[in-house]
């Protein structure tokens, strides 16, 4: 089960001291970034936040038994939600104001003697990903070493966004066989993408109090559109006449179970920042 709060495990519940300490002892950062988003009538907003937010927490442990110490900064919630600004509680900020907000964060971590970071994103509005993106380059440039976790959804973002990264500032997990396994045991079909079977197989099995509807999911009616019929309402403002009830997918067949693939794709996203040390020795 999730923790008490998303400040469990991170800087905010450390003293002054502490956080001195772990940056003398040369932890690196990692930096889960979400948003605050409609999922669904069954989710909660935040399902984003508590995404990046327990990657970084079970990536923390593993990087304890490697002997990498770590720290998670305060997870980032004000993002972009152009797509799905017009459901009520989607916050949408200007693609500057989060740049910028960004940029400051990074920076003020790296003062205080975390200049290497791993920041990880669960959300995958192309224009949010970007700023990520040239948030990162901005910061690189005042001697910061942020890089970029590339997971699935932020990949497809950066092969959009026109944005280039240096090589040193991109890591891409290697999917290990348990989680291509894990991941072969959602249900398939023509788009999967939001407020669906994996993210509610998320808060099921790790925030189940935050599950809303319990007992109406299986009655869930999937809405599976073709790529072009997604893409052409996302761009246009359309998703909410694509999607009344706001998910893309069939949260129908979520299980508790399927909430393991975080368990797996954070033992890769952690080898992945292990071997991206080992290089920079």
């Amino acid at each position: 089960m999730g923790a008490y709060s998303i400040f469990k495990d991170t800087i905010c519940d450390m003293t002054w001291l502490e956080v001195d300490e772990a940056s003398k002892r040369g932890a690196i950062m990692l930096v889960p970034i979400g948003v605050i988003e409609q999922h669904g009538p069954h989710l909660p907003l935040g399902t984003d936040i508590y995404g990046a937010y327990l990657l970084c927490c079970l990536a923390k442990s593993y990087l304890r038994k490697k002997n990498i110490v770590s720290v998670i900064a305060p997870p980032y919630y004000f993002g972009m939600n152009e797509s799905t600004g017009m459901f009520p509680g989607s916050i949408n900020i200007r693609q500057e104001s989060m740049i910028n907000m960004l940029v400051d964060l990074f920076v003020s971590y790296g003062k205080h003697g975390f200049k290497r970071q791993f920041v990880l994103n669960h959300h995958g509005d192309p224009r949010h990903n970007l700023a990520i993106f040239r948030a990162i380059l901005n910061a690189r440039g005042q001697d910061i070493d942020s890089v970029c976790i590339m997971r699935p959804s932020t990949e497809r973002a950066y092969k959009k966004g026109g944005v280039i990264l240096p090589d040193t500032a991109i890591i891409r997990p290697v999917e290990s066989t348990r989680t291509t396994r894990a991941r072969a045991k959602l249900i398939k079909s023509q788009l999967h993408i939001h407020a669906e079977e994996r993210e509610t197989s998320l808060i099921m099995r790790w925030y189940p109090n935050l599950l809303k509807k319990r007992g109406k999911i299986k009655t869930f009616k999937p809405v599976l559109p073709g790529h072009e019929a997604f893409e052409k309402a996302e761009s246009g403002g359309k998703w909410r006449e694509l999607s009344p009830q706001g998910y893309i997918g069939d949260p129908s067949v979520a299980t508790e179970e399927n909430g393991d693939l975080y368990i797996y794709e954070a033992s890769d996203i952690t080898d992945a920042i292990a071997e991206h040390l080992r290089r920079k020795l």
